[in-house]
């Protein structure tokens, strides 16, 4: 199925940890008699440090010095990169040996006597358990990973119940028949658990990203199929809505210049605003009778039902507060009608139903869904969406608006941060006569120009630089 976004995709980046010291005042003298020697200004020192021996290949090769933390070091952590440390630290716990020491082969295990017990005492026997064959170790960390999936994080993805259900038991259950979908649940339980425990965090996260990559690589076969089969689209599109927790949940890593490790696209929009795109798709693909006939039905009808609340007065020709005048004001005297209908077209459709997302956020009535924060990116993730890929300044400032939904709902783990860290991003794209455009969802979210970003589910390597402009993530 061409065109469909792929799944989540990390770029890697080169980023030294070391601080080099300055050394432009050193002069080199050389002549042809002499081998060249180095003349160091009066006071200067080198720094010395513990050169890495024993870091991990991906370091190597990128030369660049690893801190050789086990089972990942950090810096494959932070690129987002499967660290050979921890695929090494996989062999061994599997017992697969190297050692070119033979090993006895063990003497088959005798058949055990098969005795009848006393009727009488059959309700106080315990069958002996036959003596083991494989003596392979249980995976135990994925066992850990699927056991809080089911009895935690499933009740975090959703308000409602049907749905939340719908997590723990189906989708786990076309796990159990598909790779790529158990390989993502359990990376998604991986991040909330390292969230939960700092103390292990980096464990889970290089963890967590090791099965998404490889979950990526097997429903990328599928998607990438002339036509899709049914059972095919329902799995990828599963595949696509955990991507989405995976990368709202994924830590983003300050680097020193603004810009961060993980998510980063050509744009700098977030991965998981195109990853909606291509989930929308594949249930385009379905389309709504055959959605409603498969595992999908209590997930598609509970979203439809739950737009359809935000829409319902409108509908009814109720009277509704307008709280998006202002940008749809500036946007008409931005983009005139007789030049580019369809691109204000677009631009209004998005506004109009930003703007319902934003009344029913102030019912008190209204029962509080995260799902609804995603239902208007939904909405628009075939219109708006693909012009944050340039991103035109009117598009960014309606995103910026969007902002607020996020703060709103950001009690959930896999969205925190998210509101404040989007509005600064708005910010530094928008230009000089677009920021004021945004002075409304800025004072909503609470964040003023270049304050400090929350860090709520952040993990900060380095300060951000005062004044950066790199995007969004």
């Amino acid at each position: 199925m061409s065109g469909l976004p792929s799944p989540l995709g990390v770029k890697t980046e080169t980023a030294s940890d070391e601080q080099m010291t300055d050394v432009s005042n050193v002069t080199v003298k050389s002549d042809s008699r002499s081998p060249t020697t180095l003349q160091y200004p009066a006071g200067y020192f080198r720094r010395t440090h513990k050169k890495s021996r024993t870091g991990c290949k991906t370091c190597k090769a990128r030369k660049i010095k690893c801190d050789e933390r086990k089972p990942a070091c950090l810096n494959c952590i932070g690129h987002g990169v499967e660290c050979p440390f921890l695929t090494a630290s996989s062999q061994a716990g599997s017992g697969q040996s190297s050692s070119t020491t033979p090993t006895p082969k063990p003497a088959p295990p005798t058949p055990p006597v098969v005795t009848s017990p006393p009727a009488f005492a059959a309700s106080n026997m315990r069958p002996t358990p036959p003596p083991s064959e494989v003596n392979d170790d249980l995976p135990l960390l994925e066992l850990e990973l699927l056991h809080n999936f089911s009895m935690h994080t499933y009740s975090t993805l959703a308000a409602d119940s049907r749905v939340c259900d719908f997590w723990r038991v189906t989708v786990v259950e076309i796990g159990l028949r598909c790779d790529y979908i158990m390989r993502a649940v359990l990376a998604v339980s991986a991040l909330h658990l390292g969230y939960h425990r700092p103390d292990k965090r980096d464990v889970y996260t290089a963890h967590a990203i090791m099965l998404h990559q490889k979950a990526s690589r097997s429903a990328m076969k599928f998607m990438a199929q002339a036509n899709i089969e049914k059972d095919d689209a329902v799995n990828l599109f599963l595949f696509s809505m955990l991507t989405v927790y995976f990368a709202l949940a994924s830590p983003r890593r300050l680097r020193s210049d603004g810009s961060f490790f993980i998510g980063i696209t050509e744009a700098g929009f977030p991965d998981w605003t195109y990853l909606i795109h291509g989930a929308k798709s594949l249930s385009n693909v379905l389309g709504d009778k055959q959605g409603h006939d498969t595992v999908l039905r209590p997930f598609l009808e509970y979203g439809q039902g739950r737009w359809k609340a935000v829409k319902v007065k409108r509908d009814e020709g109720q009277q509704v507060p307008e709280l998006l005048g202002d940008l749809r004001h500036h946007i008409q005297e931005s983009v005139h009608e007789d030049t580019n209908e369809s691109l204000l077209k677009t631009y209004m459709h998005a506004i109009d139903e930003l703007e319902l997302s934003l009344i029913a956020r102030q019912d008190p009535e209204s029962p509080r869904d995260v799902l609804d924060a995603m239902l208007w990116l939904w909405e628009v993730s075939h219109s708006l969406v693909p012009l944050l890929k340039v991103p035109t300044q009117e598009a960014v400032a309606i995103f910026a608006h969007f902002c607020i939904l996020l703060k709103h709902h950001e009690s959930q783990w896999w969205l925190q941060g998210w509101g404040d860290h989007l509005i600064s991003r708005a910010y530094d794209i928008l230009d000089e006569k677009h920021r004021p455009w945004i002075a409304w969802p800025m004072r909503e979210v609470g964040w003023t120009a270049h304050a400090p970003t929350s860090t709520s589910g952040f993990v900060p390597i380095n300060q951000p630089s005062p004044g950066y402009k790199q995007g969004f993530i």
